[in-house]
């Protein structure tokens, strides 16, 4: 499997699975948007920024339906990490019924830090994961 950094030729592949908001062009000219790809064929996307409280956030993680369990989120949130190895700390968010991000981020190591309710029907719940805990100061 590649990680790799979007370019517009994966627009059209993107557009065949992508379920969230947000403009993934916009995305892919800021640097926000990596994918997954399985023999040339995208299968999977990560968004993230610097925007939430100036700290890393994975806003999206999409995985084409006949590719999940394949590890493909797993390996896009790894890339996250990876390229943010020097924050102290990392974050994301995911509604509270979403039972495969759920259960990837306990996985990967991220904490409940906190839930939103009332924005949409399911509550979302914020999850952070501390890199490096011994310097971790807040």
């Amino acid at each position: 499997m590649e990680i790799r950094l979007a370019t517009r030729d994966d627009l059209k592949a993107i557009d065949e699975f992508d379920i969230f908001l947000g403009n993934r062009m916009t995305e892919i000219e800021r640097s926000e948007l990596w994918v997954a790809l399985e023999e040339n064929l995208v299968i999977g996307y990560i968004s993230f920024n610097e925007q939430f409280y100036t700290r890393p956030f994975v806003h999206y993680l999409n995985v084409r339906k006949e590719y999940r369990r394949s590890g493909a989120g797993r390996f896009l949130m790894l890339k996250f990490e990876e390229l943010y190895r020097q924050s102290e700390r990392l974050f994301t968010s995911t509604e509270s019924n979403n039972l495969p991000m759920l259960l990837l981020l306990e996985k990967l190591g991220y904490k409940c830090c906190g839930v939103v309710d009332k924005i949409q029907k399911e509550s979302e719940i914020i999850f952070c994961k501390d890199l490096n805990p011994s310097e971790s100061k807040s």
